[in-house]
């Protein structure tokens, strides 16, 4: 009887739950954009070997691979008060996950540009190419459909992992069910529940990577 009355009380308050997933949703997407953008942007600045930038994307891959993303979360909401910087809560959780994987995705791009045979490369400028319109016209397609699989995993991540935004009172997901957990006195029944919506989340992501993969005969995929 009282494990029914505790579900009774996950089920009312399932759409609070469901808008702690939207926020979910909409953070990680926005993650998800940046952080590859950041990471096409860092590959590039090792692969072309501009000593000056080369060193600036080695510092960064290194530290934000080498750091736990709680402790970076820690010091963008609260160590930057320390410098009379203070950001919200959500852009704060943001920013955190985007420079984190970003460093993670560099090397997911730098890996697959560098896998290009330098014939491509060769084949390109014999057609009078420049240097960037054969990275963009030729190397990049390329790399970008074979670093697909990597990519999407690390994506996932960032769904996974925008659950720490709870720490510094993002109200997502499991910030979310930690307050109504709390506040009910009911943990299991909302934890397993918490669970279920991210498994969820990732089958679904999982569905899309299929089709990407079958759309564009990835060989390997998980197609």
């Amino acid at each position: 009887m009282l494990a029914n009355r505790e579900w009774d009380i996950v089920i009312a308050s399932l759409s609070v739950l469901g808008e702690g997933a939207m926020v979910t949703i909409y953070l990680s997407v926005l993650a998800m954009l940046g952080a590859i953008m950041v990471g096409l942007l860092v590959a590039l600045m090792r692969i072309f070997k501009i000593r000056i930038f080369e060193l600036i994307a080695k510092v960064y891959v290194s530290f934000f691979r080498g750091t736990p993303l709680l402790v970076q979360l820690l010091i963008l909401y609260f160590g930057l008060t320390s410098f009379h910087i203070m950001l919200e809560p959500f852009p704060a959780a943001l920013i955190g996950l985007i420079l984190h994987f970003g460093a993670y995705i560099s090397e997911i791009f730098r890996g697959a540009i560098v896998s290009i045979h330098i014939g491509q490369w060769e084949a390109g400028r014999s057609l009078g190419m420049s240097t960037m319109q054969v990275l963009q016209k030729i190397v990049l397609p390329q790399a970008l459909r074979i670093s697909i699989p990597s990519l999407w995993n690390c994506l996932i991540d960032i769904l996974k992992s925008s659950s720490l935004a709870s720490v510094i009172t993002v109200p997502e997901l499991t910030r979310q069910v930690e307050e109504q957990s709390s506040a009910q006195f009911v943990f299991m029944p909302y934890f397993l529940t918490l669970a279920v919506f991210y498994w969820v989340m990732v089958i679904a992501m999982g569905w899309v990577q299929e089709w990407l993969e079958k759309k564009l005969m990835i060989p390997g995929g998980s197609s």
